[in-house]
C-alpha cells in the first residue's frame, strides 16, 4: 500500500496533495483522456503497490479521516483480502461474494 499520508513518501513519487484534492479530475479525465490522479494511480501500480491509504477530501472530513482505495486484490498473496463482516450486514450475502 502507498501511504500518501507520509509527506515524504508523495514528495518521493513527485505527488503533492493539491493534485490529490483536485476535484476536476472529471473535467481532466474528458478533456485529456485521463486525469492526472489517474496518471498517478497507473505510476503507483507500476511500482507495485496493490492500493493507496488516502486523506478522505470529501465535504466534512478531517484529516484523520482516511480511505483505502485498492487496484488489486484477490484470494492470493501478495494482494489477499479477506472481508470479515461478523454483523452480516453487507448487502450481498453469498458466501463466494465474501471471499475475494
Amino acid at each position: 500500500m502507498f501511504d500518501s499520508t507520509n509527506v515524504a513518501a508523495l514528495k518521493a513519487e513527485g505527488i503533492d496533495t493539491a493534485t490529490l484534492s483536485a476535484t476536476n479530475w472529471r473535467y481532466e479525465m474528458n478533456a485529456k483522456g485521463e486525469a492526472r490522479t489517474q496518471t498517478i494511480a497507473r505510476s503507483l501500480m507500476g511500482n507495485g503497490y496493490h492500493g493507496l491509504l488516502i486523506r478522505s477530501f470529501a465535504p466534512g472530513t478531517k484529516e484523520d479521516d482516511l480511505n483505502l482505495v485498492l487496484w488489486r486484490w484477490g484470494g492470493a498473496p501478495p494482494a489477499r483480502l479477506i472481508l470479515i463482516h461478523d454483523e452480516g450486514r453487507l448487502g450481498d450475502q453469498r458466501p463466494d461474494a465474501l471471499a475475494v
